[in-house]
């Protein structure tokens, strides 16, 4: 009897782990946002029309815009440029969808684009809160982390994502729609306890 509760109870549990809930989809809010930008960007890309893929990428943008505030969200934290003053750093929160923060304009704009910019139009960032730069020296890359903090918004600036750019092509505006990532100011940080 108690070999037939350990081969069942064990199998549960295998089978329990096949069909776990993948991190982002733990979060009501988390799962709105990406269920929202996926509605938003089959319809286009299935249509192969450029005006309509431009809108989807506009509406996407309008989205996070929208979503504002997030907290307790799950992500997989794969990349960190700089150092401690000037780091940038990018998080996956679902699939091919990411989030940008950084504390540094030359991080985040490389070469012509960074002379689209005036300097004094918007305050410089940090787009992560001196808590969140603690928490990111104990995390590694690859390690699924729970943030908190603001869509779109550096350090209360009036930062638009790189897709809004003046001139985006149809191709530039499909790539968004399949990787989207948007610039967001991240408050907290922390290493996930669930795996």
């Amino acid at each position: 009897m108690k070999r037939r509760a350990i081969l069942f109870g064990g199998a549960g549990l295998v089978l329990g782990g096949c069909f776990d809930r993948p991190c982002h989809e733990r979060n009501p809010e988390q799962k709105a946002f990406l269920d929202g930008l996926q509605a938003l960007a089959k319809p286009a890309l299935a249509s192969s029309n450029p005006l309509q893929i431009e809108e989807a990428a506009k509406q996407s943008i309008a989205l996070a815009g929208k979503t504002g505030v997030f907290t307790d969200w799950c992500g997989t934290l794969t990349k960190i440029e700089g150092n401690a003053q000037d780091v940038a750093l990018t998080i996956d929160i679902g699939r091919q969808v990411s989030l940008y923060a950084f504390n540094d304009w030359a991080l985040a704009f490389a070469g012509s684009v960074a002379d689209l910019f005036t300097r004094s139009r918007a305050t410089p960032p940090p787009g992560l809160s001196e808590a969140a730069i603690t928490a990111l020296k104990t995390l590694r890359l690859g390690e699924r982390v729970m943030l908190s903090g603001r869509m779109g918004e550096i350090a209360g600036s009036g930062l638009f994502d790189l897709s809004r750019l003046l001139g985006k092509s149809a191709a530039e505006h499909r790539q968004f729609l399949q990787t989207p990532r948007f610039v967001a100011r991240i408050e907290a940080l922390a290493a996930s306890k669930q795996k």
